[in-house]
C-alpha cells in the first residue's frame, strides 16, 4: 500500500485538530491537503477544568467522524492534534498548558482509549510550522521559524527539515522568552514573558490605555482599525512589532534560520505590523542577518493548525507503512 492509497477517500481518512485558547478547530482530511469538512467549537473559556476541555475535544473529534461517515470516507485512521503549550510529543503528554489547565496529562493514551487508533500530540505552533513549511509561505525552507500572535504567543521550528523539539520538549517557546522582568504575570507564572507584551489582549488593553476608552472589542477589529488609519491602532501595532524585533533578532542570531512566519490573529493587521518589525529587526540583528532573513506573513491562515495536525498524523502513518 502506497502513502497516497493510505488516504485514498473510501478508504480511509484522518482528523487533525487545532486546540486553541478559545476555539477548538477541527477537519477531515483523506488524499488531500484540503479538508473534507471542518468544524470551529467555541466550547469553553479560561474558567473551565481540564475533564471539561477533555470533553470538548472528544465532542468535536464525534462530530466529525459523524461528518465523515455521511461522505462515506471510510474508516478513521489516525488523529492528530495541535495543542498551546509545552508537549512531550513521544509519549504525547501535554507537559504544560496553561490556558488549557492542562499539566502532566497523557492526551495520546486517553485519546487511544477513546477512539481507538493511533494519535499524535505536539504543540500548536510547531504543527503550524509544519503546514508552512510544506504548503505555505516557507514551502520547501529546511530552517524556519513560525510565530503565531492570537490570544498567546507560541513558536515553532523546522531545523534540517524536521521538527525541532530539543533535549526536553521545550524549543521554540518564544512567548514565554522574558523581556520585562519586573513587569506583568504571565500565564506561565513568569513575569515579563514576551506573550504579556503582544498578544491580542495585551495589544486590546494597551489601545483602551492610549485611548483612555473602555471599549470591549476582539483583537481582528484592532487591525481593521490599524489598516483603515486610526493613529491609535498603528502606534499599538508599532510597539508591539518594536518588542517583537527585539525577541526575534535574539532568536535569529542564535538560530539563524532562512526565513521567519508570522502568523494569527495579530498578524492580519500586514504592513501595519509588518512593515515596523522589520524595520526595527533590521535594527537590533546584524547586516548578515538582516539582510539574509525574510520575515513575511503566514499564507494558511488560521487553517495552519488543522492542516499541520493532519500533515502530522499522515507522516506518522505513512512511517509506519514503511
Amino acid at each position: 500500500m502506497t502513502d497516497t492509497e493510505r488516504f485514498d477517500a473510501g478508504m480511509s481518512y484522518v482528523i487533525g485538530l487545532d486546540v486553541g485558547g478559545a476555539t477548538i478547530k477541527g477537519a477531515v482530511f483523506n488524499d488531500t491537503s484540503e479538508p473534507c469538512c471542518d468544524i470551529r467549537l467555541k466550547t469553553y473559556s479560561s474558567q473551565n477544568t481540564s475533564d471539561e476541555i477533555l470533553a470538548s475535544m472528544s465532542d468535536a473529534i464525534k462530530q466529525l467522524v459523524t461528518q465523515a461517515r455521511v461522505l462515506h470516507l471510510g474508516e478513521l485512521a489516525g488523529i492528530g492534534i495541535g495543542v498551546p503549550g509545552f508537549v512531550d510529543s513521544i509519549k504525547g503528554v501535554v507537559l504544560h498548558a496553561s490556558n488549557l489547565h492542562l499539566h502532566d496529562v497523557n492526551l495520546k493514551k486517553w485519546l487511544e482509549s477513546e477512539f481507538s487508533v493511533p494519535c499524535v500530540i505536539q504543540g500548536d505552533a510547531r504543527v503550524g510550522a509544519l503546514a508552512e513549511r510544506e504548503l505555505g509561505a516557507a514551502k520547501g525552507s529546511d530552517s524556519l521559524l513560525y510565530i503565531v500572535i492570537g490570544t498567546g504567543v507560541g513558536s515553532g521550528m523546522i531545523l534540517d527539515g524536521q521538527i525541532y523539539e530539543g533535549a526536553h520538549s521545550a524549543a521554540g517557546e518564544i512567548g514565554h522568552t522574558i523581556l520585562k522582568p519586573d513587569g506583568q504575570v504571565c500565564a506561565c507564572g513568569k513575569r515579563g514573558c514576551l506573550e504579556t507584551l503582544v498578544s491580542g489582549p495585551q495589544l486590546i488593553v494597551n489601545y483602551q490605555r492610549r485611548t483612555r476608552r473602555d471599549e470591549h472589542f476582539s483583537a481582528k477589529t484592532l487591525s481593521e482599525r490599524a489598516v483603515s488609519g486610526d493613529t491609535d491602532a498603528k502606534a499599538v501595532y508599532r510597539d508591539a512589532a518594536k518588542t517583537l524585533a527585539l525577541a526575534l533578532a535574539n532568536y535569529c542570531t542564535t538560530l539563524d534560520p532562512s526565513i521567519v512566519v508570522v502568523g494569527g490573529g495579530v498578524s492580519l493587521a500586514g504592513e501595519v505590523l509588518f512593515e515596523p518589525l522589520r524595520e526595527f529587526f533590521h535594527i537590533y540583528t546584524s547586516p548578515q542577518l538582516s539582510k539574509s532573513i525574510r520575515i513575511v506573513p503566514a499564507q494558511l491562515g488560521d487553517r495552519s493548525g488543522i492542516v499541520g495536525s493532519g500533515l502530522l498524523i499522515k507522516k506518522f502513518l505513512q512511517s509506519k507503512d514503511r
